[in-house]
């Protein structure tokens, strides 16, 4: 094995046991993982469409539509028609939608951060210098 192939295999068991990890941190009651990044994405993004939000999650529509209307179920989400295309269904987030994405950011926030903490001053650092690369790497 080449050095790229043992950087790459050390990445992908890295990133994927904190992401399984991170995923399992949960507050009781939170909605299933693609419930709540379209609740995340309507939060950054503001109103959007099905099709914009199965784009953004990389998802069907088929999948997406089914998040959503179960988002919708919950009172956390709710649809209009487009102004400018009256055919286009728009989705937004509701109060206790925003309310339960902040709540979801702060756990998972307070969890990761409880645990760098616990992180050498070095470690830290490492892991600061990474941050920046792990998110061209993931956009790219």
């Amino acid at each position: 094995m080449n050095e790229i192939d043992e950087v790459g295999a050390e990445l992908r068991r890295g990133v994927t046991r904190l992401y399984s990890r991170f995923r399992s941190e949960r507050l009781d009651g939170e909605v299933p993982d693609s419930a709540l990044l379209v609740l995340l994405a309507l939060d950054k993004q503001g109103t959007m469409s099905l099709t914009g939000l199965a784009d953004g999650a990389h998802v069907t529509l088929g999948s997406i539509s089914q998040a959503v209307r179960r988002l919708e179920e919950l009172g956390y989400v709710t649809k209009s028609r487009d102004t400018a295309d009256r055919r286009r269904v728009l989705f937004a987030l509701t109060t206790q939608g925003r309310d339960t994405v902040t709540a979801s950011r702060r756990h998972r926030r307070d969890w990761l951060n409880s645990r760098v903490a616990q992180l050498s001053a070095t470690e830290r650092a490492t892991l600061a210098a990474a941050a920046p690369i792990l998110i061209r790497l993931a956009d790219s």
